[in-house]
């Protein structure tokens, strides 16, 4: 529902009427104002049906402001973190050792991410945790990239470096890792994302 179709919803609703509590509150207090003002001429209007219907709308409208504000907060309120930080799944990757930091690079700045599930640890958030702390990585995941590495199956993960945030850590691992021996066949840290050409 649109901002104005809720405004005009609200606004087709009858004016609620006054409680007779209401009423009679705000009527007393207005005659004790009217005497205790006698003497300085003071012209203290008694509440009539014209009033009250006033003040209903009065109320409404404020319900009505009220209603859109709520409305408001929620439409810009800004995307959780644990979507935003989501890591990017990649695969395909065929990594040879001589060569492995450079085409890390490229792949992590330009390859799309992957169309379906990889079958090993990366198809899960748990799988990643898993992982992640299997082998002692403290950083935010970055990136898993599933594929080969020098001719045998193996899984890429990035993280974040918060010893020196310029860099990022790298493990290659084997696809099974976080549900057993990780068997970590590479780790390294390196300026995977390419930020410190701008330093």
């Amino acid at each position: 529902m649109t901002e104005e179709e809720l405004q005009a919803q609200l606004s087709a609703l009858p004016s609620p009427p006054m409680p007779d509590d209401v009423t009679a509150a705000i009527t007393a207090a207005l005659a004790g104002q009217a005497a205790s003002d006698a003497d300085g001429g003071a012209d203290v209007v008694p509440l009539t049906p014209r009033h009250r219907r006033r003040l209903s709308g009065l109320l409404m409208a404020a319900a009505v402001a009220g209603v859109m504000m709520l409305l408001a907060v929620t439409v810009q309120s800004p995307t959780s973190p644990t979507e935003s930080d989501s890591p990017v799944i990649r695969a395909g990757a065929i990594y040879e050792p001589r060569d492995f930091a450079q085409d890390l690079r490229e792949r992590f700045l330009t390859a799309s991410p992957a169309s379906g599930p990889t079958n090993t640890f990366a198809d899960s958030a748990q799988g990643i945790t898993a992982c992640t702390e299997a082998v002692d990585a403290f950083g935010r995941v970055m990136g898993v990239d599933v594929g080969s590495y020098d001719e045998a199956a193996a899984v890429v993960l990035v993280t974040s470096y918060p010893a020196q945030t310029q860099y990022e850590e790298v493990w290659v691992v084997s696809p099974g890792c976080g549900s057993g021996d990780p068997q970590v066949i590479r780790h390294m840290v390196y300026d995977v994302d390419a930020s410190t050409d701008t330093l």
